[in-house]
């Protein structure tokens, strides 16, 4: 271990590696936008017995929460508290949880698990009388009281929305649940197909109060301060699509110094694979191309999906070069390689011929970014497809998808190293480039782990920037799409790496909690607050009287369990960048 990092690497980042008696080999490492997925094949070198030397390890490495802080939202901590909770087998043994100290990420991440499992089979919870009793199995879980007002915020979305990961088989069901609505249920979900809610005597339909869970946030002036800012007013051609100061994209000024020289009208979403899997933004206006290229240029942007119909050279101009010409913007310059017409075809989603009239034609516009400073090369396709997807028949939404997304994994583009954003761009930079990249993210999610989210995303999508879902028809389009899409038998194979499925053999997972958490529900209540209290007042009230150990106590315990030698050990909640 050295002094640049917290924690040190205990698995081996490719290969076989020895540690003691215990070998240990990476068989598959998949990176997911919020957590990594690994699995090992561990073998005890002093055991000679054929079996029971050996297992399968499966580790859940969550990469998104900072020490000492909290996740941006609950939603994906919840589904990966699912996910890395059911790959344990019922025969697998206790599950590791650890963190770098093991005590106020792992603390909420316990904590949690045992919640919605109490939640399930006795329809109440405890969360303070759960935590008072295990602080006193391990000082200071639940580190911060931002931690502990966390998993109150998680509880309440998991209670509102159940759980909204629907499995492929079950699209249509659910879908049709949706638009016919259903009695709710406190205790979860219908085998998993019917959303929960606390209401059980809501007279909307489902799909309405799921849309209206999704887009109940609304922004506030200071949430979008750059954007409204007089010398940015101009390069917005909504105000109803404009970046949340948190997600905007910067840009490197042209003029230093220069009030609003760092703003463009752009916003990063997270993708299935990176949290700053696109960026989507509204067609350059003339003001606004050169800002546009140097997102480009400094974003190392490859590829660039453009769904707008009309290209006017008042309203919405031509923003690339001619065949002939080179627009030069200063550090770099833009030229027009290639440029080709072409029709999907409508069996597979490829490009060629042989489809009937009514099928989607896309052009296809390979540039180069060249550096006036040095040699260096940016190669970038545009690929436009106008009024995608109002155009497509539902069953070819995803052939663009699949265009974009086989050029995006291509050689030409994973060779020239760190891979950019996708940039999608349309009128605003709303529905239609919102829509763009969420069905991208749940077809990767639909091949990956053979079901999908919608909700999630959805909402996640929404935070990042508001209005870009405009109507109930914007978010059941989404379903449909998927519907149509998991209904078409040729359409989505699944051969890639599958998450691991409960009951496949002996398995130790890390980032869960102990299989005997949730036996162990605490029967203290919290102390009495006062009326006056705001819920945040309430829960740090209740969060101070928590019991603490002493620190002789702490020391002791915390030097046990992290250099005891029995049992297994195996800890992972951290950023990446600690390694």
């Amino acid at each position: 271990m050295d002094d640049g990092r917290k924690c040190d690497l205990y698995w081996p980042k490719e290969g076989t590696e020895t540690y003691g008696i215990v070998q240990v080999r990476l068989l598959q490492e998949v990176v997911m936008a919020t957590y990594t997925l690994r699995t090992f094949h561990v073998k005890n070198l002093k055991i000679k017995k054929k079996h029971g030397n050996e297992r399968t390890v499966y580790q859940y490495h969550y990469t998104n929460w900072p020490d000492h802080g909290v996740p941006e939202h609950p939603l994906p901590v919840l589904s990966f508290i699912r996910k890395s909770a059911a790959a344990n087998p019922p025969a697998g043994g206790p599950i590791i949880v650890h963190c770098s100290a093991g005590v106020g990420r792992t603390g909420t991440y316990i904590v949690l698990d045992a919640m919605m499992q109490q939640i399930k089979h006795r329809n109440c919870i405890n969360v303070y009388g759960f935590l008072k009793h295990i602080r006193q199995q391990r000082n200071f879980l639940v580190q911060t009281e931002e931690q502990y007002i966390f998993i109150h915020d998680a509880l309440m979305e998991f209670l509102d929305a159940g759980d909204t990961e629907v499995p492929s088989t079950h699209l249509l069901r659910y879908l049709q649940t949706l638009q016919t609505g259903g009695e709710p249920k406190l205790n979860g979900t219908d085998n998993g197909l019917i959303p929960s809610t606390i209401d059980k005597h809501s007279h909307w339909p489902l799909l309405e109060r799921q849309f209206r869970m999704v887009t109940q946030f609304k922004a506030k002036d200071f949430n979008v301060v750059s954007a409204l800012k007089p010398c940015n007013k101009p390069k917005n051609r909504s105000l109803n699509q404009i970046p949340l100061e948190a997600h905007r994209v910067h840009i490197l000024p042209r003029t230093p110094g220069a009030e609003g020289s760092d703003y463009i009208n752009a916003t990063f979403l997270t993708g299935f694979s990176r949290l700053r899997e696109f960026i989507i933004t509204q067609h350059p206006i003339w003001d606004t191309v050169p800002d546009f290229w140097q997102m480009i240029w400094d974003h190392n942007v490859q590829t660039i999906v453009m769904l707008s119909s009309v290209i006017d050279e008042k309203e919405f101009p031509q923003f690339w070069p001619d065949k002939e010409d080179e627009a030069d913007y200063g550090s770099f310059k833009v030229k027009l390689i290639e440029e080709s017409r072409l029709m999907l075809n409508c069996e597979n989603g490829s490009i060629g011929g042989g489809c009937p009239s009514g099928t989607g034609f896309i052009t296809k516009r390979d540039l180069m970014l060249q550096s006036t400073q040095d040699d260096y090369e940016l190669c970038c396709r545009l690929v436009h497809c106008a009024d995608w997807p109002e155009r497509q028949p539902l069953a070819q939404v995803f052939d663009l998808i699949k265009i974009v997304q086989d050029w995006c994994t291509s050689d030409t583009v994973t060779s020239s190293g760190v891979l950019g954003p996708v940039v999608v761009v349309d009128k605003f930079g709303g529905t239609e480039a919102a829509t763009f990249a969420i069905l991208t993210t749940l077809y990767k999610q639909l091949n990956f782990e053979d079901c999908v989210d919608v909700y999630m995303y959805a909402k996640l999508y929404h935070l990042r920037r508001p209005g870009i879902w405009r109507s109930q028809d914007d978010y059941l389009f989404l379903y449909r799409a998927l519907e149509a899409l998991v209904s078409s038998s040729s359409t989505v194979q699944y051969t890639n790496a599958q998450t691991p499925q409960s009951g496949s053999g002996t398995n130790v997972n890390t980032l869960t909690s102990t299989s005997s958490a949730t036996h162990l529900m605490g029967s203290n209540t919290p102390p009495p607050l006062t009326s006056s209290s705001t819920p945040n007042e309430a829960l740090a009230q209740s969060y101070a009287t928590l019991p603490r150990v002493s620190s002789r106590n702490s020391h002791q315990q915390t030097q046990h369990n992290h250099f005891g030698t029995r049992g297994p050990i195996n800890v992972d909640q951290q950023q990446q960048t600690h390694y």
